[in-house]
């Protein structure tokens, strides 16, 4: 859940002006309802792009594809200028790249691992290295548990601080998908005041929510998906509520 109205209101970020970091070149894929239909876009460092949409409208495909989870049928996706042709999501989170999906204990953590056990998967550390950067991690982002604790025991909101805690410091792109959903309200902007401080000008976080006041209060850029094409590519002043939900519905 996220509520623009109450906490201490998060800073929207300016437009990021930085170097290309992600492109995608005439791009088709499957997946979801509709899959992607011929995409082209390019984000920049520092921007923070929200992924507007119905559920099933191409979101969570381009993420996949951004994340090297997918491989597109044609065209071709650049990230930090090298092709993802034949990557894997290995190679994209050795790059600087992090995905969080929305389903937690499905594709992001694994049910009957603990907490020190992911961080010694997630950085091929030893069971010792792995206990300390898991104790760690938990001052640092308040994880209420232990680095014995299964994942699974963890609260919806403690679950979404480790996988943010998972990903690298010096994360160069970071994508979400629907990060604050199942979260109570404080949850959530804690998870934001993380993300835009983690990224500064140098990141790019790119996010699909079903929550319009979540895109509209963080969001630099705004990508409205419709039948698995990109529709309308907003940012600025063209930021706006009605223009948003508008194309969402095709019109």
């Amino acid at each position: 859940m996220f509520d623009s109205t109450q906490g201490e209101p998060l800073q929207r970020p300016a437009c990021g002006t930085g170097e290309p970091l992600l492109r995608f070149d005439g791009v088709d894929a499957d997946g979801e309802r509709t899959g992607l239909q011929a995409c082209s876009v390019t984000l920049h460092r520092g921007e923070v792009v929200g992924l507007a949409g119905l559920s099933g409208s191409g979101q969570g495909v381009f993420l996949r594809l951004a994340a090297a989870l997918l491989q597109p049928r044609k065209g071709t996706i650049w990230y930090l200028e090298r092709s993802h042709r034949g990557r894997h999501h290995g190679s994209f989170r050795r790059a600087g790249g992090g995905f969080l999906p929305a389903d937690r204990l499905e594709e992001g953590l694994i049910p009957g691992f603990t907490v020190q056990d992911h961080f010694a998967l997630a950085r091929g550390l030893p069971a010792h290295r792995a206990r300390a950067a898991a104790e760690a991690a938990i001052t640092r982002f308040d994880i209420r548990g232990r680095p014995g604790s299964p994942v699974e025991s963890l609260s919806g909101g403690n679950q979404q601080r480790l996988q943010l805690a998972l990903i690298p410091e010096d994360a160069a792109l970071i994508l979400l998908e629907e990060p604050t959903r199942g979260l109570d309200v404080a949850s959530g902007h804690w998870v934001w005041r993380n993300l835009l401080a983690r990224c500064g000008d140098r990141g790019t976080i790119v996010f699909s929510s079903s929550e319009l006041d979540e895109i509209l209060s963080v969001s630099s850029r705004v990508l409205v998906f419709y039948d698995g094409r990109v529709v309308r590519d907003l940012r600025g002043e063209e930021l706006d509520y009605h223009a948003i939900a508008s194309a969402m519905t095709g019109n």
